[in-house]
């Protein structure tokens, strides 16, 4: 078990301690909270509050509201002269003093557990369904952000899943999804998200996996699917194939909609073939370029002779930028990307790729760098983010033709 498991791990068991206890007469000091957030990070504040509360509150917010809660809940236990529960403190808290529960209602953790439980998954194969995805994703990507984390999305379809319905009806079908379903569950990692994302179309969220790791996973799955027969009112019935798209964050996609899209890109050129594994690849780059709506001022060269320069786009491979002077191609080169809104100093060996000349005399540089470190891809994460207009999340519309299915 890695160190970011152990932590993941005590972070969910530290706060499921403590939200049995704060039922009852738990009270925890702001101290005992701070020690919790060194180990957890300030999100613990954001969690804590959505499992007791399901408000959900940005970290930053969430860390001044408990703090002001455990306020409310000192000097209710000296009004009251008793003992005063955080639960108790924080429901008057929201109720009277900062009024974001309008009606609040009384219900049992259990109960509470069951019906959420219920809303997130899929009804058929009891595996998570879109709205859980939707909401898996993102964290996952505020988990790069924070640990520097890269994770995979695999996008899996079962092939010629229509003929099978059509020729042995759809509760052989429904039997099918359920026996897939148990096998990607059996074959996924404990850390793994699996997802029913609609109809034969399922998901696999991967946590600090890289694309080999991922490839690795999503063949054992398929492996797993082609061997497997489903018995069905005491008949085997044909071996069913699945084709599996993958795409990595962030180096393929930097924000959820864009990820999904080339998950799903990828998935289609492994239809074309079936019972395959296909990662999103872009045939023009070897990773995706991002168009920088502001310009990114840089360094060139070393310090003594160094020329400035403005990148129009970029990504985790190279950048594309203008410059007053040339550089030998294949040269290498010293480049510093900054910005000083965001207090980013990135400096990076990179080669010069291409070089080209403009009509007014000024030249464009084609330049490629690798970025080996993760708080490296962190760093040029946040600065790209800084610098594009944020993608909103969008579902997908279906395009692939009936053939493929």
């Amino acid at each position: 078990m890695t160190a970011a498991q152990q932590l993941s791990g005590e972070y969910s068991g530290q706060l499921n301690d403590l939200i049995e206890r704060s039922a009852s007469t738990c009270f925890m000091t702001k101290g005992q909270w701070e020690n919790l957030a060194r180990e957890c990070g300030d999100e613990i504040y954001a969690e804590a509050l959505y499992r007791l509360s399901r408000l959900e509150i940005p970290p930053a917010e969430a860390k001044d509201t408990v703090q002001a809660i455990l306020l409310h809940q000192e000097k209710l236990c000296q009004t009251l002269n008793r003992t005063v529960s955080l639960v108790t403190a924080m429901c008057d808290y929201f109720s009277q003093v900062n009024p974001m529960l309008r009606e609040p209602v009384l219900v049992e953790v259990n109960l509470l557990r069951q019906r959420e439980e219920s809303a997130y998954k899929d009804e058929l194969t009891g595996l998570f369904n879109r709205r859980s995805f939707n909401q898996e994703v993102p964290r996952e990507m505020e988990r790069f952000r924070r640990f520097g984390h890269p994770f995979t999305l695999l996008m899996l379809d079962l092939d010629h899943f229509k003929h099978f319905n059509d020729t042995f009806g759809h509760s052989a079908g429904d039997q099918a999804l359920r026996d897939i379903a148990q096998i990607l569950g059996e074959t996924a990692r404990l850390l793994d998200c699996v997802v029913r994302y609609g109809g034969e179309e399922f998901a696999v969220i991967l946590p600090q996996t890289c694309r080999e790791e991922a490839v690795g996973v999503a063949e054992r799955i398929r492996n797993a699917v082609q061997r497997h027969r489903v018995i069905f009112a005491g008949q085997e019935l044909p071996t069913l194939t699945i084709s599996v798209g993958l795409a990595c964050f962030p180096t393929d996609a930097m924000d959820m909609a864009s990820l999904v899209q080339r998950a799903d890109q990828a998935l289609y050129q492994a239809k074309v073939s079936r019972n395959c594994v296909h990662p999103f690849s872009d045939h023009q780059r070897n990773h995706t370029r991002y168009t920088l709506s502001n310009p990114l001022p840089l360094r060139l060269g070393q310090e003594k002779d160094q020329t400035f320069a403005l990148a129009r786009d970029i990504s985790f491979g190279g950048l594309l930028c203008d410059t007053d002077k040339p550089a030998p191609l294949a040269s290498s080169i010293e480049v510093v990307l900054t910005d000083s809104v965001l207090g980013i100093r990135l400096p990076v060996s990179a080669q010069v790729s291409r070089v080209l000349t403009a009509e007014d005399g000024s030249y464009q540089l084609g330049l490629s760098f690798q970025l080996d470190s993760l708080e490296d891809q962190k760093t040029l994460m946040a600065l790209i983010e800084g610098r594009t207009e944020p993608v909103g999340y969008c579902f997908r519309a279906e395009h692939r033709p009936a053939s493929c299915a």
